[in-house]
Formats: C-alpha cells, sequence, structure tokens
C-alpha cells in the first residue's frame, strides 16, 4: 500500500501519526509537495493520498475518504497573497506552483469577491523574493510564507478571505483514493492521524529546533489555523468551492 501525503508543517501532526503506527509499519508513505501528491495519485503511483481538494474538482474524479482533512475555520496564516499595494491597485499577480487549490482560490475571490480583474502569470521558485513590487503581488503557500510574512505591506489571508465571502470553512487538502479501498485501512489512518494530533505539544517542541520559529508559535499555528476534523461544515465549504470552479471553467 502506497501512501503520498503533503510534506508542509501543517500535516506533520497526521504524518506523525502515520509514521508511527505500528498497524501501518508496512506501508510505504512518500511526503510530497501538494501538486506531486496529486499527480501522483492520478497516476496510480499512490493508492490513498492527502492531496489539494482544487486537484480534483469534478464529481466522480475521486474518492474523498476518512475523517481528517487540512483544513481551517479562520486565517490558514500560510496561504496568502502578498503586495506592496492595496487590493485594488494592484494589476498582476503571479502563482506559486506548487498547489492548484491556492491557484483557484485566488481566481473565485478576485472574481467573485472583489471583483477585480487581474492577470495571472505562474511563477517560478523565489518569486516570493523577486518578483512581488509595485504592482505585482503573489500567492505564496506553505513553510515559505513563515519567512516572508512581514516583508510586504499587505498580506491578504486567502482563507479568511473565503470564509468573509462564503460563510464557510475551507478545506486545502484531503484525503482521496482513485480506486476502492479497504475500509479498515481508512479506520487504521484514522486512528493514527488521531494520535498524532494529540501528539502536537511534542511535535511542536521538536519541530522548533528545525525550524526558525519558535515552540508556541508551531503549536498555536496546528491547533488554532489549522483543523483537521473533515466535518460536514468543511465538507459544504469543498462542494461551494468545486461549485465556483466549475462556474469559471
Amino acid at each position: 500500500m502506497k501512501i503520498s501525503i503533503v510534506s508542509y508543517l501543517n500535516s506533520v501532526p497526521l504524518v506523525y501519526g502515520i509514521q508511527h503506527s505500528e498497524a501501518l509499519k508496512n506501508y510505504i508513505v512518500s511526503l510530497d509537495v501538494p501538486a506531486v501528491g496529486a499527480a501522483k495519485l492520478a497516476a496510480g503511483e499512490s493508492d490513498i493520498a492527502l492531496v489539494p481538494v482544487g486537484a480534483f474538482p469534478k464529481p466522480g474524479e475521486v474518492q474523498w475518504v476518512g475523517n481528517h482533512c487540512i483544513g481551517v475555520e479562520g486565517p490558514v496564516r500560510t496561504v496568502c497573497l502578498f503586495s506592496e499595494v492595496p487590493l485594488q491597485n494592484i494589476r498582476r499577480v503571479f502563482l506559486d506552483p506548487h498547489s492548484r487549490t491556492s491557484v483557484q482560490l485566488i481566481r473565485i475571490l478576485a472574481r467573485e469577491y472583489w471583483k477585480l480583474d487581474w492577470e495571472f502569470v505562474p511563477a517560478t521558485e523565489g518569486f516570493e523574493y523577486t518578483e512581488i513590487k509595485e504592482d505585482s503581488a503573489g500567492v505564496c503557500i506553505g513553510d515559505k510564507v513563515f519567512g516572508i510574512e512581514n516583508r510586504y505591506p499587505y498580506c491578504y489571508d486567502l482563507a479568511r478571505e473565503w470564509i468573509s465571502f462564503s460563510k464557510l470553512p475551507f478545506v486545502f487538502a484531503a484525503w482521496a483514493v482513485k480506486n476502492p479501498i479497504d475500509p479498515t485501512i481508512i479506520r487504521l489512518l484514522d486512528i493514527a492521524q488521531e494520535e498524532g494530533i494529540k501528539a502536537i505539544p511534542d511535535i511542536a517542541r521538536d519541530w522548533s529546533m528545525k525550524v526558525s520559529l519558535p515552540e508556541f508559535e508551531i503549536r498555536d499555528y496546528l491547533t488554532r489555523n489549522i483543523s483537521y476534523q473533515f466535518t460536514k461544515e468543511k465538507k459544504a465549504g469543498m462542494d461551494r468551492f468545486f461549485s465556483l470552479i466549475q462556474n469559471q471553467s
């Protein structure tokens, strides 16, 4: 059994639980950026994957499974639009290549919520330091945001903006399968992830030695910004997101 899971800090509790599970010790677990994890699932290179939901917006492309996700019920902190000027003065937006979900989200917010017509440009590695200037903004995701969140005068948290617009939570990534899978495996994954979530205090302590963030800040991010339960409200938010994607196609 091959499992692919997002490699960012926000998924560390889920990864920790899976990697420390005796029941899952013989499974092959790969840590991937969101776009790679989605490609592996689509190509049959993984049996189950925690993938960006925007990679599979059409009904029936995948089956969404399990009781956990990378979701938010407030600001997410690590998916943001950065700029030197306010929204109405932005003309061009560079898009982080690592997640299709964030790309779709910014397009939806610009069209449906802010009513702004921007030029969207695919970005390359390192764009967060070179391309965000004057009337050019950038959507940045993942752990790179920790290093630049105070670099620019304007920062728009896309999860906060989505919730203000839709009045629903947002799901950035969820577990998906292309082919039917033994329900026992899903239950084992759920149990393992619950154990990982319980271990967040230990995870925060360990990760504070690996990244340039204090222990309390990592703990707050994993408990206050990220919400792991795949609730009916989050599923409603995901369905709303999918419907808006179809509208812009």
